[in-house]
């Protein structure tokens, strides 16, 4: 799964304005023009490599500005505001990192998750879903693959789009 087409799909989701997802992509740290994101916004190739068009980075930073755009800054106790973090180190921590964003900025739970996979017929077990929540160092981490992202996010897409309109994601 192309990291351009994991923003594509939660753009789609969620039908979000592209002026909205140049300020998320702002939010999160990154200027761009709208030439740049149109071209982000561009499906890729299948057998083109996975950051072609939208970098681990960026697609960390626009994680991040999801997460800012639905619950604000987040602070410190002193009212300082504190800087994302950067988990997405190497391309398997990519789906593990974006459904821990998603599930955060959008403040869902474990079940909505697992409503997600079922709404597309796939099954994934309360366990599953806690492992691939775990910080990478856990015994019992367990790296997201894109069989996995690919079911939640058209499930996502089923839930919350006209079931017509999920089909078509691209």
């Amino acid at each position: 799964m192309n990291n351009n087409d994991i923003v594509r799909r939660i753009r789609f989701i969620f039908n979000i304005k592209n002026a909205d997802m140049i300020k998320i992509f702002e939010l999160g740290g990154l200027k761009m023009t709208k030439e740049q994101y149109q071209d982000i916004m561009t499906k890729q190739e299948p057998d083109t490599p996975r950051d072609e068009k939208l970098s681990r980075h960026d697609l960390e930073v626009f994680m991040n500005g999801l997460i800012i755009s639905q619950r604000g800054v987040k602070k410190d106790e002193d009212g300082n505001p504190i800087e994302p973090d950067y988990s997405m180190q190497r391309d398997n921590d990519i789906n593990n990192v974006v459904i821990k964003k998603l599930k955060i900025a959008m403040t869902y739970s474990n079940e909505d998750l697992l409503d997600f996979w079922t709404a597309d017929g796939f099954t994934v077990t309360k366990g599953e879903v806690g492992a691939m929540l775990r910080r990478k160092g856990h015994p019992k981490y367990l790296v997201v693959g894109d069989q996995f992202m690919r079911k939640l996010l058209a499930g996502m897409a089923i839930t919350f789009r006209d079931n017509a309109e999920a089909g078509k994601t691209e």
